[in-house]
C-alpha cells in the first residue's frame, strides 16, 4: 500500500497537526509513500515548522514560485522540485489554506488527477464556480464530490469507499464535534439539536485588545449545523454561531431534542462509550470543574500522549439538565471543542479511504496511531 501525500499550507492551524497525524498512522501501518509539502513565502513561522518537520517526519519540499528559492536555501531547505513537480509527486492533496484561497490548488489537483482533501473551511460551491468561471473541463465526478456532503469518517467511511470520490471535504472541527455527540445520542432517540456555539474570535496575542463585550452573534443558524445535517440526514439542526473574544475553546451551548423519556444517566453513557468522546465529571471531591479554561487545563496536564500533548478528544461535563416537553425529552448540555486538534484524526482518515484502506479496522487503528481515547476522566477512560 502505497500513498504519496502533498499539503498545502504546511504551517497552518490545521495541516501542521495532520502532518504529524498521517506520518503517525503511516509507521504505525506499515503505508509507504513521500510526505510532500509546497512552500510559499519564507517567513519565521514557515522555515521554522518545515525544520521541525524535516525532522520529524523526512518531508521533500517543493517550491511554489523560483523567486523564493534562495531565501528557503539559505534557512537550509532542500528543494526537490517546483510546483508542477509537487503536484506530479503527490497523489493525494490535502489543502489547507485559508478560506477563499483553495481555488488554484483544486485546478492544479484536477490537472494532475490527484485525489484532494479539503478542510473544514472551504466553501465548495465558490470553488466549483471559480473553476466554471475558467471554462475548465470539470469531470462529472469532480462536480459531484464538490455538493456531496461532508466526510464525517466515524459515520460515513463505508458510504465514502463505496463511492470513491476523487475529492472529499472534512468537517471542521465544530462541524466534527457536533457530528460526534450526535452519532452518540442518535441511538436514543434524537431527533434535533438547538443551541448556540460560542466561536473563538480572538488569538492569544491578541485578547488583550479585545472587550468582553464583543460577542457577535448571527441571525440565523450557522453552516456547522447544517454541515453536520448532510451526515445525519434524520436529525434537523438550528444552531447559532456567536463569535466570543476568547482565545479557546469553542463553547456549545446544546439542547438536545428526543423522542420519549432518556435520561441524561443514558446519555451520557452513550456519550461515554463514543469514541473520542471524553466525560469530564462536573464534581470531584468537592472540587468543581466549571471554567472552561481549568478544565481544558485538567485534561491536557492530566493525560499525555506519546506523540503530542494537544487533545483531539471532545469533552463534555456531565452537567446535563434534562427538561419534559410533551412526549418530547430535551437535554442541555455543554461541549468543549479545542478547535485546532479535534478534526485531526477526521484527516486521517481521510487519509486511510484514499490509501484503500479497510473499513474494519479504520477507527481502531486511528485511536491507537493517535492516542485518542474516550470514557470517563480520569479513572474509566479507554482505548479501543
Amino acid at each position: 500500500m502505497k500513498m504519496n501525500a502533498g499539503f498545502v499550507g504546511f504551517d497552518g492551524t490545521e495541516s501542521k497537526r495532520a502532518i504529524p497525524a498521517i506520518s503517525k498512522i503511516k509507521e504505525e501501518e506499515g503505508i509507504a509513500g513521500d510526505m510532500n509539502v509546497l512552500l510559499r513565502a519564507p517567513h519565521a513561522r514557515a522555515k521554522s515548522m518545515l525544520s521541525k518537520f524535516t525532522r520529524m517526519c523526512d518531508v521533500r519540499a517543493f517550491l511554489t514560485d523560483e523567486k523564493n528559492r534562495q531565501g528557503w536555501e539559505k534557512a537550509g531547505a532542500k528543494i526537490e522540485g517546483s510546483y508542477d513537480d509537487f503536484f506530479e509527486e503527490s497523489d493525494l492533496i490535502v489543502v489547507g489554506t485559508p478560506e477563499g484561497q483553495e481555488l488554484p490548488y483544486v485546478e492544479a489537483s484536477m490537472a494532475h488527477d490527484c485525489y484532494t482533501m479539503l478542510m473544514g473551511g472551504a466553501h465548495r460551491g465558490e470553488i466549483l464556480s471559480g473553476l466554471e468561471e475558467k471554462k475548465l473541463q470539470i469531470p462529472e465526478k469532480i462536480r459531484d464530490d464538490l455538493s456531496g456532503e461532508f466526510f464525517f469518517g466515524l459515520e460515513n467511511y463505508e458510504r465514502f469507499q463505496k463511492e470513491a470520490p476523487k475529492l472529499i471535504q472534512c468537517t471542521s472541527c465544530n462541524t466534527t464535534a457536533l457530528c460526534r455527540a450526535v452519532m452518540a445520542a442518535r441511538p436514543l432517540g434524537l431527533r434535533a439539536v438547538l443551541g448556540n456555539l460560542d466561536r473563538r474570535s480572538a488569538d492569544p496575542h491578541n485578547i488583550v485588545k479585545l472587550s468582553p463585550n464583543a460577542i457577535q452573534f448571527g441571525n440565523g443558524a450557522g453552516h456547522q449545523g447544517k454541515d453536520a445535517g448532510t451526515v445525519f440526514k434524520d436529525v434537523r439542526f438550528s444552531v447559532r454561531a456567536s463569535k466570543v473574544p476568547t482565545t479557546m475553546p469553542h463553547v456549545h451551548h446544546l439542547n438536545l431534542v428526543f423522542d420519549g423519556r432518556p435520561t441524561p444517566e443514558m446519555l451520557l453513557e452513550h456519550l461515554s462509550e463514543a469514541r473520542r468522546i471524553v466525560i469530564i465529571p462536573y464534581e470531584d471531591l468537592g472540587r468543581k470543574h466549571e471554567w472552561t479554561s481549568e478544565i481544558l487545563e485538567a485534561f491536557i496536564s492530566g493525560f499525555e500522549r506519546p506523540m503530542s500533548p494537544e487533545i483531539y478528544e471532545l469533552l463534555i461535563p456531565d452537567a446535563i439538565i434534562p427538561f419534559e416537553l410533551g412526549d418530547h425529552t430535551i437535554m442541555q448540555m455543554v461541549m468543549l471543542v479545542e478547535q485546532m486538534s479535534i478534526p485531526v484524526p477526521n484527516y486521517v482518515e481521510a487519509y486511510l479511504l484514499f490509501s484503500g484502506f479497510s473499513a474494519e479496522r479504520v477507527h481502531a487503528s486511528v485511536d491507537q496511531a493517535l492516542g485518542a481515547v474516550h470514557g470517563i476522566w480520569p479513572d474509566e477512560i479507554t482505548q479501543r
